[in-house]
């Protein structure tokens, strides 16, 4: 096993079935790491005890499992008891993508990212089917000090509201691509990002999503492209 060249162990951990990295992982020492960088490579939790046992039961090394985390999911979790979220990640190092499908964004996580306990290596955040307050959703955004993707799907906020109640990271660059989807008319996030100024090089958005003119003015320096499913709905006057 020592001759074989760690390309080739590589290469052929990289071509096997998700089913089958436990069992690479117990080849051989050289076979371990790999197996568990890909196994643990993106993780999906549904409730806070899953996520307080993670934090519990998973060693906290800056070369161990949870370092190899990249992608974090979490779904149908609609009330926190404590400050799990913050805690699951201030513990991934490299996390580089955060999705959050029904959702609700605690309250404290935007304030705890703004003073840079974690948070800084996220590029792509996704929010989906969520309910949130105008200042809740935008300072979870706008904190976040290198997103360079955004997908807002089917999240309802109230398009008037205070501004973000947290610091927003100063001088931010233009995001690489801003996508909105959903059906909801009103649901106020594109006037929601258009009021903080957030600006794309990439815009992209479904029928049924209001603000995309005030997206386009805000971002008239920077955007480079522009996708629209529905051109009819877009050249409509406003009811």
């Amino acid at each position: 096993m020592d001759s074989i060249p760690q390309e080739l162990i590589d290469t052929i951990i990289d071509s096997v079935t998700e089913s089958s990295l436990l069992s690479c992982s117990l080849v051989a020492r050289r076979w371990r790491q790999k197996s568990q960088r890909r196994a643990f490579d993106t993780i999906s939790f549904s409730s806070e005890d899953d996520m307080n046992r993670w934090c519990t039961d998973i060693p906290q090394d800056s070369d161990g499992i949870s370092s190899y985390v990249r992608h974090l999911k979490i779904e149908e979790i609609f009330s926190w008891n404590e400050s799990t979220l913050s805690h699951m990640l201030a513990s991934l190092s490299s996390l580089t993508a955060l999705s959050m499908d029904t959702t609700v964004i605690p309250d404290e996580l935007p304030g705890r990212i703004s003073c840079g306990e974690f948070g800084n290596g996220i590029t792509a955040l996704r929010l989906r089917f969520s309910r949130h307050t105008f200042a809740t959703m935008t300072s979870l955004i706008l904190s976040l000090p290198n997103l360079k993707e955004l997908y807002v799907e089917d999240c309802e906020v109230t398009p008037e509201g205070p501004l973000p109640t947290h610091p927003i990271t100063p001088q931010r660059r233009p995001l690489n691509s801003l996508e909105l989807r959903g059906w909801s008319s009103r649901n106020g996030v594109g006037e929601a990002l258009a009021k903080c100024r957030l600006t794309s090089s990439l815009l992209s958005s479904d029928v049924g999503i209001t603000g995309i003119r005030q997206l386009l003015l805000v971002s008239s320096e920077t955007l480079v492209e522009l996708k629209l499913y529905d051109s009819a709905w877009f050249l409509r006057a406003p009811d």
